[in-house]
């Protein structure tokens, strides 16, 4: 049987505590869907502009639809959810898992998840990476560090992390009670911080073994900067800052070819098929997002699961 998209279309919805909407492309033998900001506006440019060109089509032609789609006057964000639509569509009309649609049949690496623990006002957070078997070794760490910061911090914010007035003050306990877990459950765990450039220039980092920021800067552990450098180890991608899946596929070969890795961000569950299809070696993602449950569904499907070392 052909497999064609009928239509594409799109709805407002509200979802963790904002209004979203949702994409869906119907073809003759199944949906695929994706949630993304958008508003109005958008809804009417993916029903009257994006369906029109794109109807009829195969959704098994991802990097053909891709190209129409960069050609098309609309927001990235909505490029690329309208993608992701047309990705899952096409898996489910193949009855397979989106994951193994993008990574093929034979995906079973698993990407960590990097949330953020704390955060202060200034948009700095620190956040752990974690080295271990399983997800559910991760849930557990979080669940335990969680709770060893209930003891000084009062608010925990909707995201899933607690908020403090200064970061940088709050390096020490942190790494503190980050090395106590990591003796107590023989696991191996960086600390993360993300900041940005001019606000670290006096400050002792040495605590510190990744950090995230948005141009090099002198630093003696894992560096990620939001775009390529030399000097770099990891880059940080948001996909819906690019045109569609096909682009997020050359831009990972790319950053690859350069010898760095890629890292996901987003709190989306698409977020988590992308991560193990393109095997990142971690997602960074809010706590309270779903990425860490999706990934947990995800493990359980695989028969010899292997969560990658970095």
């Amino acid at each position: 049987m052909t497999i064609v998209i009928e239509k594409i279309t799109a709805r407002e919805i509200f979802k963790n505590v904002n209004k979203k909407i949702m994409i869906t492309t119907v073809t003759n033998v199944s949906i695929g869907y994706d949630i993304v900001f958008g508003n109005s506006e958008d809804i009417s440019e993916i029903e009257n502009v994006i369906s029109p060109e794109l109807s009829g089509y195969s959704p098994l032609d991802l990097e053909y639809l891709d190209g129409i789609l960069s050609e098309l006057n609309v927001k990235p964000s909505i490029c690329t959810g309208v993608s992701i639509s047309i990705a899952r569509a096409a898996a489910n009309s193949l009855d397979i898992p989106f994951f193994k649609f993008l990574g093929g049949a034979i995906t079973i690496d698993l990407p960590s998840v990097s949330s953020a623990i704390l955060k202060d006002n200034k948009g700095n957070e620190l956040f752990p990476i974690i080295n271990v078997e399983s997800v559910e070794e991760i849930i557990d760490f979080y669940l335990r560090v969680v709770d060893e910061l209930s003891v000084y911090y009062n608010t925990l914010a909707l995201d899933g992390a607690y908020r403090c007035g200064d970061i940088f003050k709050e390096i020490s306990k942190i790494r503190e009670i980050i090395d106590i877990i990591k003796e107590d459950e023989d696991i191996d765990v960086l600390l993360g911080l993300s900041t940005k450039k001019e606000k670290i220039d006096s400050i002792d980092l040495s605590e510190i073994d990744y950090l995230e920021v948005e141009e090099p800067v002198e630093f003696d552990g894992l560096l990620c900067t939001n775009e390529v450098y030399d000097v770099s180890d990891f880059v940080k991608i948001n996909p819906y800052e690019l045109r569609g899946l096909t682009e997020l596929c050359y831009y990972i070969d790319y950053i690859l070819d350069k010898g760095l890795s890629p890292i996901i961000v987003g709190d989306s569950s698409s977020i988590t098929h992308l991560g193990v299809s393109y095997r990142v070696p971690f997602i960074r993602a809010s706590l309270s997002s779903n990425v860490l449950n999706e990934l947990l569904n995800i493990e359980r499907t695989l028969t010899n699961p292997i969560l990658r070392k970095f």
